[in-house]
């Protein structure tokens, strides 16, 4: 690159850094940087016309129809309720097993994702759904923050996920392939997930038993809570302190979990009907994914009508399709804004650069998968999953390719490690979102308790790349 090509990209980079810094719209601020650099290394009227043109060569794409109907199914399932229904039925199967409640809420996260696709839509919904039935449990906020975070990020694997498409549109990898491939890396994570739960429960449950046992018989109920408030995640004490607190003492495990008295089956049947009709009918042949796409929508659209009394109708529909209208112009301005930066970083030759200066330097293949992927957890702290993607997936794409990658596998551990960025320090968005919606626990306990699940999405990723059946069996079955 020409020192005048390095002198654009860092004044961009600068621009870009400031503009989210001072909370600008992150698709404006792509849009804004890159015009700023395309002005740098041409004239401001080819800016203009760069500007002028991205929207439209952005959205102009006959795939993209999908994500405004994914938008349209996963709105519908959120005001058809089908998340309470979700947690209710896990609930009542999970309830007899360490964590119950806790395991309830991570299967209700990963059916209700299953439908909506948004990590932000889940963790805001489970948060609302789940966090009281889990610290009445006997569990504390600590967990139940860590969970449903973690669990909101399953919306970016698990099929239909906006996310996925997006990665498939700008690398031109089959979307079909993509939204398969998902399935099976999106089980292992909540067997994963499901599995730190249950260690988490059941250490909670031995230390809790240790510090009991240390309290000597003469001291009554009162001085083992205080005991057991020493250790910074005691039970609530006997000021009358219930209900959202730093409690993570299982004790109460064994009561019923927190669930209404009338069992929503139908909620649960109608999140199967859906997943099964966007997602089966993709992998049966029978349909492209953007006909699994509508098929998806006008099945959630039923479900929802029929899930809402006639009176409400209108107004229950006007709010659905305005919310998906919403979300559909936000992303399509977020690809806009991408559009916009990576014609200059083609323009100034830094994409081609990168690639030319790794794969020059002979590093061995896995060495460069792993640098890569770790590339995109400082950019978590700036930007949301969708935006991870359509700036980093143009960069990290062809370096890996390169290097004889497949690129359905790449992409889902791209996409894996983009959701690990959701819920890491120190701008973990699912954290930010969790907090807003249950203020009471804190910002730091929030992070605390995602820690182990930090963790577990390592192990995830490990596997991912040691066995990469899991994520090519499916698509290779299919007929996507």
């Amino acid at each position: 690159m020409s020192a005048e090509n390095l002198f654009a990209l860092a004044t961009v980079l600068v621009v870009f850094l400031a503009l989210l810094t001072i909370r600008f719209h992150v698709g404006l601020s792509l849009m804004l940087a890159g015009m700023v650099g395309v002005i740098l290394l041409r004239t401001t009227d080819a800016a203009v016309s760069t500007v002028a043109s991205q929207p439209f060569s952005a959205s102009a794409d006959y795939s993209l129809t999908i994500i405004p109907l994914f938008m349209l199914m996963g709105v519908f399932a959120v005001h058809g309720r089908l998340a309470a229904a979700g947690f209710d039925g896990a609930s009542r199967m999970l309830g007899r097993f360490p964590g119950g409640t806790a395991l309830a809420s991570l299967a209700g996260s990963g059916m209700f994702a299953a439908v909506t696709g948004s990590s932000v839509a889940t963790v805001a919904t489970m948060a609302r759904v789940s966090t009281d039935a889990i610290v009445k449990a006997g569990h504390g906020i600590k967990l139940a923050a860590g969970v449903v975070s973690a669990g909101g990020t399953l919306g970016v694997l698990i099929p239909p996920s906006i996310v996925l498409v997006l990665y498939g549109v700008v690398t031109e990898e089959s979307i079909g392939r993509l939204l398969l491939a998902g399935i099976g890396p999106g089980l292992l994570t909540i067997l994963v997930y499901a599995v730190t739960i249950v260690l988490l429960v059941v250490r909670e449950r031995r230390r809790s038993a240790a510090i009991e046992a240390q309290v000597p018989a003469t001291v009554g109920a009162g001085a083992a809570g205080t005991s057991a408030d020493a250790t910074g995640e005691g039970r609530a004490n006997d000021a009358g302190v219930s209900g959202v607190g730093d409690s993570d003492h299982p004790e109460g495990e064994g009561n019923a979990p927190t669930t209404t008295n009338r069992p929503d089956r139908a909620g649960v049947a109608y999140l199967a009907v859906i997943f099964l009709v966007s997602i089966g009918t993709i992998y049966a042949g029978v349909a492209t994914p953007t006909e699994a796409a509508s098929f998806g929508a006008m099945t959630a659209l039923i479900i929802l009508l029929i899930r809402t009394r006639p009176p409400r109708w209108m107004v229950v529909l006007k709010e659905s399709v305005t919310e998906a209208v919403g979300l559909t112009a936000m992303t399509f301005l977020l690809m806009a804004g991408a559009g916009v930066f990576t014609y200059f970083l083609a323009l100034s030759g830094a994409s081609s650069a990168l690639v030319d200066a790794v794969v020059s330097a002979e590093l061995p293949p896995y060495l460069v998968l792993v640098l890569c992927l770790l590339i995109l957890l400082p950019l978590g702290m700036f930007l949301d999953g969708v935006s991870m993607i359509l700036v980093a997936a143009p960069l990290l794409h062809p370096i890996l390719t390169e290097y004889g990658f497949d690129g359905i596998w790449l992409g889902i551990l791209v996409v894996k490690v983009a959701e690990m960025a959701l819920i890491t320090p120190p701008v973990g968005m699912n954290a930010f979102v969790y907090s807003g919606s249950v203020p009471e626990a804190g910002l730091g306990r929030v992070f605390r308790g995602i820690v182990p699940f930090i963790v577990a999405d390592v192990v995830v990723v490990a596997i991912l790349i040691l066995v990469p059946d899991i994520v090519t069996f499916l698509p290779d079955m299919g007929n996507a």
